[in-house]
């Protein structure tokens, strides 16, 4: 097996772990832990935002890790971190109980999502770009899927019964992705030299992806709650509409990847930012079932566009560059997604609409197909197709 494609692989379990199981797997419980009656509604969206605030504090801490520790060894215990996240959430011991773990794990995804990409896209040939970052992403969706299908079928039995599910899957994640990043080199640090000057192209981009980290709160927090009790269509549906979400990021993700082989980074970029804009918004305007399936697969397929504008952002600086400039984005994603999750929480509470929620996260995305568009006479520095 080539060391790009395992390291691939790697990265796919690190995020696996951190971003599908530490983030979204939170949402397809947010039902079934209100109407089993450990959290409130208002608690259950605020644990959610915690989860949020965490990435944000995970962002922040990544110079201060990246100065005193190597790169494998803090990959390998923010993987480790995680899984104890996970059984703790297992024991239901109320609402500040779970915003700790809930709010650290969030932290150990921003860390995984800064050193897994950074470690991957410097390391991959330019040819093989689009490819490896499609195989890291289509970990989220994996774990998304998997979700879907297993959350359903174990709330059957118990809440508890899903946490435990949810952490044996992370306990698989978390072994694939010791050995697949062990297959990198420990070279010296990226950040060595000093960081690029805050440059037209890179800052459109490090704010479109925060944008991008604005649109997908609606359907990160309310997405199975809107359909199960916005709409009146239950649990079951639900839980459907989440496995199409998992189905969504894994041939998305692929897709994305693929696009971007194709007809390259920038032109991919823009066109899933409005697709992902269009997905977004339309639920709530026009909730009829084939709307909702196509909404759930379109945010399905949102890790792609991470993989796109990792790509688009290795273009634009470099490889040396790029770690500096992926850990802007993720402050930009912690930072957007902290202050925007507990915006829109306050509104929905305020409010009880989803209509406001989802329109907003679709005119973020919207936003961000606009500051995507390549300017004329811009350079690239690794113009790989």
């Amino acid at each position: 097996m080539p060391v790009w494609l395992r390291l691939a692989i790697g990265g796919g379990a690190t995020l696996l772990v951190g971003m599908g199981i530490g983030r979204f797997s939170y949402t397809p419980l947010i039902p079934a832990i209100i109407l089993d009656g450990a959290l409130s509604e208002a608690e259950a969206g605020y644990v959610g935002a915690f989860n949020l605030g965490g990435y944000l504090l995970g962002a922040l801490a990544v110079p201060f890790l990246r100065r005193r520790y190597r790169t494998l060894p803090v990959l390998k215990a923010a993987l480790a971190i995680s899984l104890i996240c996970l059984v703790a959430s297992i024991f239901p011991f109320g609402f500040l109980w779970l915003v700790w773990w809930r709010g650290l794990v969030g932290v150990t995804v921003a860390v995984l999502m800064i050193y897994s990409l950074a470690l991957v896209t410097t390391s991959v040939p330019g040819d093989r770009l689009g490819k490896a970052t499609g195989v890291v992403f289509t970990g989220v969706g994996t774990a998304i899927l998997l979700s879907g299908t297993l959350v359903p079928w174990l709330l059957e039995h118990s809440l508890a019964a899903a946490w435990t599910g949810l952490a044996l899957v992370g306990a698989v994640g978390v072994v694939l992705g010791w050995w697949g990043l062990s297959a990198a080199r420990e070279a010296p640090e990226p950040e060595s030299h000093t960081p690029p000057p805050w440059e037209g192209a890179s800052t459109r981009l490090v704010v479109a992806q925060g944008l991008f980290a604005i649109g997908l709160v609606p359907h990160s927090i309310y997405w199975v709650d809107y359909v199960a009790r916005g709409l009146g269509l239950g649990m079951i549906e639900g839980g459907v509409q989440w496995v199409l979400v998992g189905v969504g990021a894994v041939g998305g993700t692929y897709l994305c990847g693929w696009l971007a082989d194709r007809i390259g980074f920038a032109a991919a970029l823009v066109l899933v930012f409005a697709v992902l804009a269009v997905g977004i918004a339309i639920p709530v305007l026009f909730p009829g079932a084939l709307v909702l399936v196509a909404s759930s697969l379109i945010f399905g397929a949102q890790p792609g566009l991470s993989a796109v504008i990792s790509g688009r952002a290795r273009q634009v600086v470099g490889a040396r560059d790029m770690p500096h400039v992926w850990r802007r984005m993720v402050l930009s994603v912690g930072l957007s997604q902290t202050v925007g999750g507990y915006l829109l929480v306050a509104l929905f509470n305020a409010t009880g609409s989803y209509t406001a929620v989802f329109l907003i996260g679709g005119g973020a995305m919207a936003l961000g197909a606009v500051l995507s568009l390549p300017v004329w006479g811009e350079q690239v520095k690794s113009p790989v197709p």
